[in-house]
């Protein structure tokens, strides 16, 4: 592989470890900043707080022995400093110490001054404060509470602290990058081979992501241009064999004139008529094809410029019909319609020409003598027109695709009708462009139905 296909993967995996990098880094500088902070345990920032709190909940309890003994073996429990409270004159009254604290009385002309603490990183020795506690107004007993140093942490080894959050996030990136690289090696990879012609590489990744939904998106994309640049490459050939019989048939009959034999010439300017009649016919369809952009689907330069009339149903059905039976006499064509059928707002050149199609389909894939059937209904907001044969059907696995310009089914290329595959599709489309819609329903070896919707011409005021 070349170095240029590795500059995409190689970039996105470095910015992704660049990204892992960065965070990390700045989540340590932050715990550094604050680890002292962090560590300083509360009773430390708040001995202030309880120094008010014991004077006024011992003091109600100087007289009280037993209450008091379990108010300072609870405050030893949960704040994990012992204390003696003692009598002005040093008589211990309780004492959650052992042996019981010793500290003068505090004097009561001086303020309470605030606890002390420590600076960071100093060693400091447990440290008593003294707190008087009043009764009636003046303090008859003081409290000494003993304030131990929380235990020291282990020191930090900060350099093997980073050292190890890069090699985490040196490990997680890269696989988090290899994740998104090796797809992405795949896609352009397949890319570049589909561009240079070979149009049957596939990605054939399949993964529950975005990377998944552009590799199916490019597969399905892959196929319908394969599928399109075969149809053309079908439409040539076709076209080629359709071309090449009446061509054959017109250059004996004037082979057979030049040899000035005048009956067989006469008798030959019927085939010539109906061989160029075919040919017309031919030349005809993929001009329309071409003219409609078939290939491109429904877009809206693909629409066909209409030339509108007010057009009678009936007459359309009758001259539709009337063709049926002189190219194709060896069918029956029945044709039904409910009175009266409305009026068409529609080009009656393009519109007989679709129906002129879909009759030449059934007769096409039907055997001489069996029946085509023909039914016109008006509706509420149009006409409905079906069209059914009795002849070979069609596969459902082939019903999606019959309406794809230039494809034929197997059965048909089989039975070597003729035709390169845009019957449906000019007749759809013809249909589609009056504003109706064309529906198919086939059952093989019962026939086919095709059902026209048109709507009808708007009432004039």
């Amino acid at each position: 592989m070349s170095p240029g296909r590795l500059r995409l993967p190689s970039s996105l995996l470095l910015r992704i470890y660049l990204v892992g990098i960065a965070q990390f880094v700045l989540i340590v500088a932050v715990v550094i900043g604050t680890r002292d902070l962090v560590a300083e345990p509360p009773m430390r920032r708040g001995m202030d707080h309880y120094r008010s709190f014991f004077a006024a909940e011992w003091s109600e309890l100087v007289d009280q022995p037993a209450a008091l003994q379990t108010a300072l073996e609870r405050a030893e429990k949960h704040l994990g400093h012992p204390a003696t409270v003692r009598a002005m004159d040093g008589r211990v009254l309780a004492s959650s110490a052992s042996p019981p604290l010793e500290a003068p009385p505090p004097d009561p002309s001086a303020p309470p001054g605030p606890a002390q603490r420590r600076p960071p990183g100093s060693e400091e020795e447990p440290r008593r404060m003294v707190v008087a506690l009043p009764t009636g107004g003046a303090p008859t007993a003081y409290a000494i509470i003993l304030q131990r140093p929380p235990p020291r942490p282990p020191p930090i080894n900060f350099a093997v602290l980073i050292g190890l959050v890069l090699g985490c996030t040196a490990v997680t990136s890269i696989a988090f990058a290899r994740t998104l690289a090796v797809p992405l090696q795949r896609l352009a990879a397949v890319t570049r081979a589909f561009g240079e012609g070979m149009l049957d590489v596939r990605t054939g990744l399949r993964r529950r992501d975005e990377l998944g939904q552009v590799a199916v998106a490019f597969d399905e994309m892959a196929e319908r241009i394969t599928h399109l640049l075969r149809s053309q490459k079908e439409l040539i050939a076709n076209v080629s064999h359709e071309l090449r019989t009446p061509l054959a048939r017109i250059r004996v009959a004037l082979d057979l004139a030049s040899e000035g034999d005048a009956d067989l010439a006469r008798e030959s300017l019927a085939d010539i008529t109906t061989d160029l009649s075919e040919l017309e016919r031919l030349v005809e369809d993929v001009l329309t094809a071409a003219r409609l952009d078939l290939a491109s689907g429904q877009s809206p330069g693909a629409t066909p410029p209409l030339h509108r009339e007010l057009v009678e149903a009936q007459a359309l059905l009758d001259k539709a019909a009337a063709r049926f039976r002189a190219t194709r006499p060896q069918h029956t064509l029945q044709v039904s319609a409910e009175e009266p059928l409305p009026v068409l707002d529609a080009d009656p050149v393009l519109l007989r020409r679709a129906l002129d199609n879909l009759l030449d389909n059934a007769g096409k894939y039907s055997e001489p003598g069996t029946t085509v059937r023909v039914r016109a209904r008006p509706k509420e907001t149009g006409l409905t027109i079906e069209i059914a044969d009795q002849g070979i059907g069609i596969d459902a696995s082939e019903l999606p695709h019959l309406f794809t310009p230039f494809f034929r089914s197997d059965k048909s290329r089989a039975r070597t009708t003729g035709g390169v595959g845009l019957g449906l599709a000019l007749a759809r489309r013809i249909i589609v462009a009056h504003g109706g819609t064309l529906a198919l329903e086939s059952q093989p070896g019962v026939g086919t139905t095709a059902r026209i919707l048109l709507p009808a011409a708007k009432a004039l005021s």
